[in-house]
């Protein structure tokens, strides 16, 4: 019996070896064609000498041609086959680059300003990361590459500010230092692209997929990313100053330290997201979901949170002095040592919320419910609780000093009647 054991394990052992030395060669052989091919690009010299000439080769075969430090401003290379040409730090301004094909052109410190590059391609179908298209601090400023195909490029300190780049495909490509401010975006495909450093102040983000993208310390005051989306990106000390994000999925994302002050993230979805010590301070929350997010130590100083949905949301440490949270949806949500001074949570569901040590100084929970909330050592001194319901609340050692709203003496869970300080607003 173990001997059969013994030779089934060796012979799948085997035909498992066999198969992976198979995907290997086929690897190698598939590795070996594609270099061949690179190789064997050879530019038909009649096409080169007549873009030379006269800097109209629209259709030329100019494949694996070196046009290095080139002067071919304002040239008509509509369809031209450029594949594996060399034109690093060429002058490309201006130039007409249609539906041309660049697939591992090294297009490094090119000068592309102003350039036509609309349905270009820049990378194999299925974008093979193995062969991504140079364009190393490449300028493409104010260049037009809409629905142009850069998947897996490498744009790494490129210059694209003032770019129009509606539609096109930069899944998966690397943008570290890129420069895009005030970019046209909308619709661009940046899945799993690298954006670390990037500066797309005043971009146009409309509807652009950056899901898993990678866009930590990424300059993104002022852009415009309505309905993006951001699902699982890492946006961690990014600045998103004054940004529009109204209705842009960001559930999951990561944005600890981002600088979200003045953001409009109106009826924005951030459920699961990590906002730890980020700076939300007046930013516009209305209707947004935020449940199970981490806000933690977050600063929300008169943000308005106004019928959101902050359900088993943490945000201990939070600063909300000022906020407004009006309808707001935050059951079981933790609020321990959080501040509320000021705040408005009038008509707010904080059933089973956990509330201790807060500090909700002139708080306004007029209507709120309070339904086997913690409210142990908090401190409502002047807060407003009319029409509160605080049925199996516990507000042990908490602080009631002036409370206002309250017609009848309050229970806390263990059955105790705490000491209500009285103040001649205390019944109106």
């Amino acid at each position: 019996m173990k001997m059969r054991a013994f030779a089934t394990v060796t012979l799948m052992s085997a035909m498992n070896s066999a198969c992976s030395s198979e995907l290997n060669k086929q690897s190698l052989k598939a590795t070996q064609v594609e270099q061949q091919q690179t190789s064997s690009y050879s530019p038909n010299p009649a096409d080169i000498k007549r873009l030379q000439e006269t800097k109209q080769c629209p259709g030329c075969n100019l494949a694996g041609a070196d046009l290095s430090n080139a002067n071919l401003k304002k040239a008509n290379l509509q369809g031209a086959d450029l594949r594996a040409a060399n034109l690093s730090e060429a002058n490309l301004s201006e130039v007409d680059l249609t539906q041309a094909d660049l697939r591992q052109a090294n297009l490094s410190k090119t000068n592309l300003k102003g350039a036509k590059l609309t349905a270009a391609q820049f990378n194999w179908s299925g974008g093979n990361t193995n062969t991504r298209a140079n364009l190393r601090q490449a300028d493409l400023s104010k260049a037009n590459l809409i629905t142009a195909y850069l998947r897996g490029a490498d744009l790494s300190e490129a210059n694209l500010s003032e770019a129009y780049l509606h539609a096109t495909d930069l899944n998966q490509a690397i943008l570290i230092k890129a420069n895009l401010s005030k970019a046209d975006l909308a619709g661009v495909k940046l899945s799993n692209a690298d954006l670390t450093n990037a500066n797309l102040q005043g971009a146009n983000l409309l509807g652009v997929n950056l899901s898993e993208a990678n866009l930590s310390n990424a300059n993104m005051q002022y852009a415009n990313l309505q309905a993006a989306s951001l699902v699982r990106a890492t946006l961690n000390k990014a600045n998103l100053n004054k940004a529009n994000l109204i209705s842009a999925k960001l559930n999951g994302a990561n944005l600890s330290g981002a600088n979200l002050s003045g953001a409009n993230l109106l009826t924005a979805i951030l459920s699961n997201a990590e906002l730890s010590t980020a700076n939300m301070q007046k930013a516009y929350l209305h209707s947004a979901e935020l449940s199970k997010a981490n806000l933690s130590n977050v600063n929300l100083i008169q943000s308005d949170l106004s019928a959101a949905l902050l359900n088993e949301a943490n945000l201990s440490n939070a600063n909300l002095k000022g906020s407004n949270l009006k309808r707001s949806s935050l059951t079981r949500a933790n609020f321990s040592n959080v501040n509320l001074q000021g705040a408005n949570l009038q008509g707010a569901d904080l059933t089973e919320a956990n509330l201790t040590q807060a500090d909700m100084t002139k708080t306004n929970l007029a209507q709120a419910y309070l339904t086997k909330t913690n409210l142990g050592s908090a401190n409502l001194q002047e807060a407003t609780l009319n029409g509160a319901k605080l049925s199996g609340a516990n507000l042990k050692n908490a602080n009631l000093k002036n409370v206002v709203g309250f017609n009848k003496p309050l229970i806390v869970s263990d059955g105790q009647q705490p000491e209500i300080h009285t103040s001649p607003n205390q019944h109106k």
